[in-house]
């Protein structure tokens, strides 16, 4: 019991911190913490610029370099093989629009940025495979432009956009998966001898790599309007009188 005259004992309790207003603008709260976007534009840059400047040397020097070497020792020729032959179904246009959709479906609801990105990306990076980088470089393989490969650009860009767009909790399983289908589509094209391995590695990491850059850009564009907009308190009601 307590006297009349005793102030009423302080509450226990807390308010909840509120959340920031540029956080609730946004539309997203992603679980792992806000990113800026400036690791993924730095992964990106480094990967598609690694593939960039390899692009460079091979338009002057365009025969088998020391990867392909070891790739062709690993991997023994298998024309016509019909498991090879399905692996490479993956490089269709259904699959690049379906798994591109399908993505930012997964994505939308926590990062409206990250699903753009899965939506765009990859065919963008199949647009600079294509009629860029291949008739650029000019490099061939059984008279067939080769560098990049196409198909596992295909391939790298949508399994990098699906590790993207996966919960965080499932992300890993996602990784797995997308890392080996990528080694089967890099395997597959080597043994069908559609291309040296050094494209098709090229192919994998500019599409892996262009979609990790987008993204970045992105959230670092986000980042930066949200940043030069005016933060004012968020009112609770009419002002006290």
């Amino acid at each position: 019991m307590t006297s009349a005259g005793a102030p009423p004992p302080a509450s226990s309790t807390h308010a909840a911190p509120a959340v920031p207003a540029t956080a609730r603008s946004s539309g997203t709260l992603p679980a792992s913490g806000p990113s800026d976007g400036r690791t993924e534009v730095l992964a990106g840059a480094v990967v598609v610029g690694v593939t960039l400047l390899t692009a460079l040397w091979l338009r002057f020097h365009p025969g088998p370099v020391f990867l392909d070497h070891w790739g062709f020792a690993l991997v023994h020729p298998a024309n016509g093989n019909r498991y090879w032959q399905r692996v490479t179904d993956l490089r269709s246009v259904t699959v690049l629009a379906v798994g591109s959709v399908l993505a930012a479906a997964l994505a939308v609801a926590r990062d409206r940025w990250r699903a753009l990105a899965c939506l765009v990306a990859p065919t963008l990076a199949v647009v600079l495979t294509e009629y860029v980088l291949k008739p650029g470089v000019g490099r061939r393989f059984a008279e067939v432009l080769s560098f990049p490969s196409g198909t596992t650009t295909v391939v790298g860009s949508v399994a990098m956009a699906w590790v993207l767009a996966a919960p965080p909790r499932v992300r890993p399983v996602v990784t797995a998966l997308a890392a080996s289908a990528v080694i089967l589509e890099c395997i597959a094209v080597v043994a069908l001898q559609w291309h040296y391995p050094s494209d098709a590695l090229a192919g994998a990491l500019l599409g892996a790599g262009v979609v990790v850059l987008v993204d970045g850009i992105l959230h670092l564009g986000a980042d930066r309007m949200r940043g030069r907009r005016p933060a004012g308190p968020v009112s609770a009601g009419p002002p006290a009188r």
